[in-house]
């Protein structure tokens, strides 16, 4: 017998958290990032050459990004030809850093780690003043929950109903449509054909279309049934009027028959479009293996509308789940992205790759892969923009892919660079004449059958009639971005795009010309600590396009060192945990950290760890007892000693000569958030009802779930934080985190609303003022085999201590306590054990939730003490593993 008391464990633990005054400021970013300036009027997508549909364009899937990078990022995506970003999932959910967290959602709300719905709205904003298209990724087949299908207690309360599940067990065979589309894959399968749920589902969709949402990648479609299997899921889906389309892995019903499968995938294509993944992994398998392939595509084979599918080179399943891509140069995934970008009527989705490339090592919130600046996917995406409406001709010749439309085409090699082909001019369908190739500036030569020139160094050529589509506003860009460098200098490449002349110029000094992939070095005869500014600017004759980069250079050779300033914490220790794509320094929590005077922590950072980044906690346990805040990666070392300050900051330490543990900083205060409420309305979140949040109001909610104190009437609603009806631990939870900056959800904390009449019982229900001893307690001498439990309780005498005791994996059993109420020793226990002031041949109910009756499960030491303080308050305090 194992656990018996998860939901009391899960209230103490909080409710011991409050009590010793823990409280987790935000994290501030420090971010290094470039800055971008508009020098012309604000930019539309016409100035970009985007089309007005994303069904004409591609899309650059901004993999685990937060929805401010990608803000940041837009004047290159645009520049870049992307019509449309797709974000990650954005609904809430309970795990912490692993990308697939977001794969396992707990209500159908939006707002995550990712982003909030405040974002949101101003992402698409400004997508907007680009002319780019948001499309946001949702999972709607599945909840968080465990493999046997069952959802556990953090899925929301309005999803809690047996009828909104399948409740058939795990899918084991792939080939049964049944078992695909009403079995669980990993987590519990929802029923999509009830209503109920289906409106859920689809009111979130409408609040991303009122968000500014143009629309929706559907995680796990093919685990949907159809109209034709009476469900209407689909259909209202196709009524919300945007964009769709749904992940289609391999065929909707395995291996039973191709008639079969072909109507199935062309009744989806009815409702949403459909990924194409068989196609897009046989032209990246084709690139892999040097061999170009003249296969047209798989669903448009089967009758599917070229239009109504999408294609890539790499997905983020076949980058982080199967990892069959993640080891391929991504000169290879280019390749392939240039073919498929390059064809007519369909979407292409260019993947962000993360900078790790471990299943388990990859996090999300971090910006991945900028490689889609490169000059050879802008070209490709400019290519497909302006030949919008054009036909195609697609094959393969000479060992090269060739993608013929009505004013230029796309040849790639899958093999190699820099030499000379001659390939087909696929039924004449590219106009005779001379073209310049937008990638390496190469000549090619067309007449009504050939087409002959020179592949650069990318394995891609572009050429085309440049004024088939709207001319493209200039951009400019740096490799690497800003950043700290070790060493005496940095080497940096500098690109422009749609310009006809570029500069630069160094720390405000006179600007030089430089030609597109020119690569300059900076940092030379620059002393250590010192910051050089890189500015670049490029025009076209019509708009110029600018942009500002710093580099810090540092000494590579001084002794890398991380501090933590504990003072705002006061943690018993102070753990840290380091790790990169080449490990950890140790298993977590990490390795203690030295302390220093004025509770300033220190730890000596390993060679092999110096650009990695770092987590700090207490002891390794507790979600809440870590800095950043659980669901954030670890803070940048960037092969520099950093020091974490008293006020959050995590900033670049300078050697100033002084010991730093020295150093005195005034301990911060907890957060408060103070509103202005009008008369007569109170505030969300204001459980103390003191017209401001504080973490007291946190406090008062716990008390009240542990029935330390009862909240009535306003109070009650107040501390509602989450306004599901109910006061939980999820509300104290999120009034803490409002108070951080943390909420992964939309939050109502700080909202004010208008006060409900609730009537309030005639004698209200007094909390039991705990009797104190009139003396000491003598405690008996506890030998090596023994517990004590120091048990100061309530009113009544109970009428007897007992433990039940099991080891890991074992069935448990009685053991009863001999002593005094209040000094009560128990002998011979194993490793863990639940306290009990009842009399076990009684009926307990280990699920009920009372604190009267029972603590939480603990892991013993024999020879401790157990401390108690009115029974009911508190998890027991004192010697726990």
């Amino acid at each position: 017998m194992g656990k018996r008391s998860v939901s009391i464990i899960l209230v103490l633990c909080i409710l011991l958290t409050a009590f010793t005054g823990s409280v987790f400021a935000a994290a501030r970013e420090s971010s290094l990032s470039a800055t971008s300036a508009a020098v012309d009027t604000a930019p539309t997508g016409n100035d970009y050459g985007l089309p007005d549909s994303i069904e004409d364009g591609n899309i650059l899937h901004c993999f685990n990004w937060k929805l401010s990078h990608i803000k940041e990022e837009l004047a290159n995506i645009a520049a870049a030809g992307f019509t449309a970003v797709q974000t990650s999932p954005l609904q809430p959910h309970t795990g912490w850093g692993g990308w697939w967290w977001l794969y396992q959602p707990t209500s159908f709300n939006i707002g995550n780690e990712i982003g909030s719905y405040e974002e949101l709205k101003s992402l698409c904003s400004e997508a907007d003043n680009y002319g780019i298209k948001v499309v946001v990724d949702v999972v709607a087949n599945h909840v968080a929950g465990y493999e046997d299908g069952t959802w556990g207690n953090d899925i929301d309360g309005s999803l809690r109903k047996s009828e909104f599940f399948h409740n058939e067990g795990k899918c084991n065979n792939w080939d049964n449509r049944h078992d695909v589309t009403h079995k669980n894959i990993g987590m519990p399968d929802l029923n999509s054909e009830n209503e109920e749920l289906q409106n859920i589902i689809i009111n979130m969709c409408k609040g991303l279309k009122e968000a500014g949402v143009d629309g929706i990648r559907w995680d796990a479609a093919k685990h949907i049934a159809l109209p034709s299997e009476n469900c209407s899921f689909w259909s209202k889906v196709a009524a919300l009027g945007i964009y769709n389309y749904g992940e289609i892995l391999d065929n909707p019903a395995g291996k039973s028959g191709d008639d079969y499968n072909n109507s199935l995938i062309n009744e989806y294509a009815n409702y949403i479009g459909v990924t194409d993944s068989s196609y897009s992994g046989h032209i990246t398998g084709c690139v892999r293996d040097n061999q170009a392939s003249g296969k047209s595509g798989e669903w448009t084979n089967r009758g599917v509308s070229a239009s109504r599918v999408v294609l890539w080179g790499e997905s983020h399943d076949t980058f982080c789940n199967y990892g069959w891509t993640n080891g391929l140069n991504e000169t290879v995934i280019d390749r392939a992205y240039a073919v498929l970008g390059a064809r007519a009527n369909s979407q292409a989705l260019y993947f962000s790759r993360p900078y790790e490339k471990n299943h388990d090592s990859i996090s999300y919130g971090l910006k991945g892969s900028t490689r889609f600046r490169n000059k050879e996917i802008a070209a490709v995406n400019h290519f497909h923009n302006a030949m919008a409406g054009t036909g195609e001709y697609y094959t393969a010749d000479n060992n090269c892919f060739v993608v013929c439309r009505g004013g230029g085409a796309v040849v790639v090699s899958p093999t190699g660079s820099d030499f000379d082909v001659t390939v087909t001019n696929g039924n004449g369908m590219v106009p005779s004449g001379t073209y310049t190739d937008e990638v390496s500036g190469s000549t090619w030569t067309v007449d009504g059958s050939t087409m002959r020139g020179h592949i650069g160094s990318s394995g891609i050529a572009v050429f085309y009639n440049q004024g088939a589509g709207p001319a493209a506003r200039p951009s400019v860009s740096a490799n690497p971005d800003s950043c700290i460098f070790t060493g005496n200098s940095l080497s940096v490449t500098l690109s422009f795009n749609n310009a006809d002349s570029a500069t630069y110029s160094i720390n405000g000094g006179s600007a030089s010309s430089y030609t597109n992939g020119q690569t300059i070095t900076i940092g030379s005869g620059v002393s250590y600590g010192s910051q050089i500014t890189l500015k670049l600017r490029a025009s076209n004759g019509e708009s110029t396009a600018e942009k500002t980069y710093t580099y810090t250079k540092v000494d590579p050779s001084a002794v890398q060192t991380v501090y933590f300033d504990n003072s705002s914490y006061n943690w018993s220790q102070v753990y840290c945990y380091m790790y990169n794509d080449g490990g950890s320094n140790a298993d977590w929590p990490g390795q203690a950290m030295t302390k220093g005077a004025n509770n300033l922590y220190s730890y000596t950072v390993p060679d092999r760890l110096k650009n990695s980044r770092v987590l700090f906690t207490e002891d390794g346990n507790s979600s809440d007892h870590r800095y950043p805040y659980n669901g954030d990666p670890g803070l940048e070392m960037n092969g520099v000693s950093m020091l974490f300050s008293a006020n959050n900051s995590w900033n670049v330490f300078t050697d100033s000569g002084e010991d730093p543990t020295q150093a005195t900083e005034a301990p911060t205060q907890p957060p408060t958030q103070h509103i202005d409420v009008p008369y007569g309305k109170v505030l969300v979140g204001d459980a103390d009802l003191s017209r401001s949040v504080t973490i007291m109001d946190a406090t008062a909610v716990q008390r009240h779930v542990a029935s330390f104190s009862t909240l009535y009437g306003d109070a009650l609603k107040s501390a509602d934080a989450d306004r599901d009806g109910r006061v939980t631990v999820n509300d104290a939870t999120r009034i803490r985190r409002h108070l951080v900056g943390k909420n992964p959800v939309t939050s109502y904390v700080g909202s004010v609303m208008d006060p409900i009449t609730i009537e309030e019982p005639t004698t209200p229900v007094q909390p039991t003022t705990p009797v104190q001893p009139t003396t000491p307690v003598v405690q008996p001498t506890v030998s090596g085999g023994s517990v004590l439990l120091n048990a100061s309780v309530t009113s009544a005498e109970p009428e007897a201590w007992y433990a039940w005791t099991w080891k890991d994996n074992q069935e448990g059993r009685w053991v009863k306590g001999e002593g005094s109420a209040s000094a009560v020793v128990f002998n011979d226990l194993d490793d863990n054990v639940i306290f009990v002031r009842a009399n076990p041949e009684t009926n307990i109910d280990w699920n009920n939730g009372s604190v009267w009756n029972q603590t939480g499960d603990m892991k013993t030491q024999k020879g401790g003490t157990f401390v108690t303080s009115g029974w009911q308050a508190q998890r027991i305090l004192g010697d726990w593993a």
